[in-house]
This record gives C-alpha cells, structure tokens and sequence, in this order.
C-alpha cells in the first residue's frame, strides 16, 4: 500500500469524530451510489457546500470503502505552528492562492493524487444559504488536466492515464435544526482521461469551462436547486400538504421529490397571472408566510381540515400532548438534565446565529466542547465514588456510552412530542384570545385563514398535479406515480 501523510492515527481520531457528531446531530443519514466508487487509484471529488463544517464531516463519516479524504486550506495556515502540525497530520493540503503558477498551486494536490490519495474540494468556494448552489468555481477542473500533463510528462510514472472525478450531492432536510435529516448522493463518475488533454492544450479555458460545466450538471442531480426564494417555499409547502411530513417522503427519493415540485411552480411556468399555477403558487406564498407569523407548520393544522377550530378542541389537543409527554418525562429526563448545558446553548446559537450555514456547525462545537468535559468528570466522579478501583474504572466504561445511547434512542420521539406540545399551546392561545375578544384576536382569524388555506391547496395543488401528468409533464407524471393513492381520489373526484 501506498503511504500517504495525513491518513494516520490523527485522520482515523478525526474519521470516529466525525461519525459520532454526524450520528448525533442527525436522526437519519442516507448514503446513495449511483455507482460503485473506486476502491483505490486517485480520486477528485466535488461536493456542494452549504453547510460550513457539516459538510466535510459528511465526506470523511461517509466515504465508500472508509477511504480517507483530502481537503485544501489556505497554505498561510500551515505557517501556523500548532495549526499546520494539526491540519498536516488530518491530511489537509495547503494551496497557495497567492503564486501565479499552477505547477505551486497544485503542487501537493498532484502529490496527493500521485499516490492515489482522494482529494475533495467544494467548487463554490464557500458556504452559503441560498435558494440554488454558487457558480462552481474551476480549479478542481484544472488540478484535473495538471495531474493528466504530469501523468504524459513523467515518463516513470507508473500510474493510470485517467482520473476520476466523483460528483457528490449534499442535501439536509433543514440543515439548521438538529435531529434532522441528511442525504448523501455519490454520484456516477466523470472519468477524464489523457485523451482529453487535446483539447485542453488547443484551448485551456474553454477545456476547463466545459469540464466545471460537467461537473456542475452532475452535482445538481443529487441536489435540490431553485431558482428563487419564492419558488423554494411555493414548493416545500406543496410538498408537505401533499404528502405529510418530511419524513413522509423517503430519504432515497426526497431530492427527486422535492426538486420535481421547483420545477412544477418554476418562474418560467407561473408567468402568466391567469394561469391556475400562478394562482396556486401565489396562495401556497400567503400561506408559507401565513404560518411563520403564527410560528406553526402545515402539520401542526392538518388536524383542523375537516374540523371547526373551538377552544374546547384547542384545550383538549393541548391536554392530551401534555400528557402525553409527561407520561414519557421519567425516562428521558436524566438525559435532558444532564445535557442540558449542550442544548441550552445550541437554543442560544440557533436564536442568535447570524448565518444559517453557520449554525449547525456552532451547534456541533458546542456539543463537543462541551461533552468531552462533561461526560470525562461524569467517569471522574463515578470512578471515584467507587475509590478509584479497577471495577470501578471498568464500570463507568460501559455505563456512559450506554447511557448516551439510551439517551439518543429515547430522544427523537419526545423531541417530536415536545414539539407537537408547542404547536398545541400556540394553537391554543390563538383560540383563546379570538373567544375572549381581546386586541390579540386577529390571531385565530389567520388561524382560520391558514387552515382555509391549506385545505384549498392542498386540492388545487392535487389537481394541477393530475392535468399536468396526463398533458404528459414528467415531473407532474412522476410525483403522482409517487404518491398514486393520494391522487386516485383526486382523479376520481375532479
């Protein structure tokens, strides 16, 4: 085996690391291969990157076949004494942004790639909260034709006259909550070969620019992308009023789901203000900015459908939650109280966090900061009230990771319960100040209005779905294959 820096004991501490944030932050983490990865050989990877840390945590928890992954930084850093040991030692690869030549710029990323390591970059250049990804920036794209003009230059390289390029889609379900959900997508591919050096060497730019551009289309296939705002959460309502919950759409199938529904109500199709999409997506909107204003989700009034909303409802829905997670209270609140310190300031970043993409990662050094002290006194103080023998070395061993599992394995549930709890209470108080006629009152009326609302969505929504579908729209035609007992009523019906 080739040895390679940076994929010792310090990158394999930061592999376990990461597959413990990944599986604590996140409730569900689905890993896709469109196809199989290489084994070995050198390897490019292009990832989008909107979620600053998270992002190559995904990567190195990830990767097929446990395979050590490579990133650039900054060479500056590595000026750095404590800073550069630690970065060369994880196995990151300084870039000089600062020399003019590309032999230096890629220099230890052709090292790298000369002993078939892995190098993953995010082409956007940074991390973002935006409705679509960043321009891909091209140096990957030139680090690929470099690596293939030093594979036909040195006469004694023995390595493969090509080079893979492995497009990945990152996609979390809301990236700034924890406990959510993540989808990893590998995609297939791009092998660029010495062949293609031809026209790199006829025209450098356009060979690159047609390269980023491959590689852009093939990240987008596994990622969602809207072209605006308003699109984006036209969408993701119609998605939750048309199939539930989140959860309700498989992790394999979400990406495919939830961009089918962008390009349902895209810009270029909601020109015309008497088209019935037009009309469709603009009460989807009052409707999305309906419910942030009462802090509720489309979920949190499904019940109401069908139901008049009265205080005897609101009190009683707010009576059965409680209970409900009281009941459940004895067996999780050890674990609250004691990680209590971890999720009060992660509460705190999430309120005031200016940056989205930042707040995940504000959470994740929370937590490790945090925990490692947290559970190294816990083992302390159990060791020693066991007078520092061997059994009571051993015990707290088996004790604490039991009880983080334990903790993790009851918390996701209560978490929901707690949150269906909050909903009840915001529900309530709406109700309550529209029957005791105080100034508050408008309240219960855009409660009434959203419930309205939803109800007249979600059949439009269906039945614009089902016209679509037999005018033979794909995107139309594969959601209500998707979802086809959902819509045989509506078809029946319309």
């Amino acid at each position: 085996m080739v040895e390679r820096a940076g994929e010792g004991k310090t990158y394999h501490t930061i592999q376990i690391l990461a597959r413990g944030a990944v599986w604590a932050y996140f409730r569900h983490v689905k890993v896709i291969c469109r196809a199989p990865i290489p084994t070995d050989g050198p390897l490019l990877v292009a990832a989008n990157h909107t979620n600053m840390v998270l992002d190559p945590a995904m990567l190195v928890a990830t990767f097929p076949h446990a395979r050590p992954c490579h990133f650039w930084a900054l060479a500056r850093f590595f000026r750095m004494p404590l800073a550069g040991h630690i970065l060369t030692a994880a196995g990151v690869l300084p870039v000089d942004t600062k020399t003019h030549s590309n032999a230096k710029l890629f220099e230890h990323t052709l090292a790298c790639l000369e002993k078939q390591g892995v190098v993953a970059l995010f082409p956007e250049g940074t991390s973002y909260t935006a409705p679509k990804h960043l321009p891909f920036k091209d140096g990957l794209s030139w680090a690929t034709y470099e690596y293939l003009t030093q594979q036909v230059n040195n006469s004694k390289t023995e390595g493969p006259r090509h080079i893979d390029i492995i497009p990945v889609g990152i996609t979390y379900t809301t990236k700034n909550k924890w406990r959510s959900d993540v989808i990893v997508e590998y995609g297939e591919p791009i092998r660029v070969t010495t062949d293609d050096l031809a026209a790199f060497q006829t025209d450098s730019r356009a060979a690159v620019k047609k390269l980023t551009a491959q590689i852009t289309a093939e990240v987008e296939k596994g990622t969602v992308n809207s072209p605006d705002w308003d699109t984006a959460h036209a969408a993701a309502q119609a998605r939750s009023i048309v199939f539930g919950a989140d959860r309700a759409v498989r992790l394999e199938d979400y990406v495919k789901v939830a961009q089918s529904f962008t390009e349902i109500f895209h810009p270029d199709r909601t020109v015309d203000p008497d088209n019935p999409r037009t009309k469709i997506k603009t009460q989807l909107l009052i409707f999305s900015e309906t419910l942030k204003r009462l802090r509720l989700t489309s979920q949190d009034i499904r019940m109401y459908e069908n139901r008049e909303i009265t205080l005897t409802r609101a009190v009683l829905r707010l009576i059965s939650t409680s209970m409900a997670l009281a009941v459940q209270i004895p067996f999780f609140l050890p674990g609250i109280l004691f990680n209590s310190p971890i999720y009060i300031l992660g509460k705190l970043a999430n309120k005031y966090e200016k940056y989205t993409e930042t707040v995940s990662q504000d959470k994740l050094l929370i937590s490790v900061g945090l925990a490692l002290p947290m559970y190294s006194t816990l083992f302390y103080m159990m060791w020693k009230a066991m007078d520092f023998t061997l059994v009571g070395f051993t015990v707290p061993i088996f004790l604490i990771p039991l009880f983080v599992w334990y903790h993790m394995a009851f918390i996701d549930k209560r978490y929901d319960m707690a949150k269906q709890v909050i909903a009840s209470w915001r529900t309530f108080v709406a109700v309550a100040a529209g029957a005791m006629g105080v100034q508050a009152a408008n309240q219960r009326r855009e409660l009434e209005e959203a419930v309205s609302l939803r109800r007249w969505c979600q059949r439009h929504v269906k039945q614009l779905l089902v016209d679509l579908a037999r005018q033979g729209d794909p995107h139309a035609t594969y959601l209500v294959d998707y979802g086809k007992p959902l819509f045989n009523l509506t078809a029946s019906t319309s």
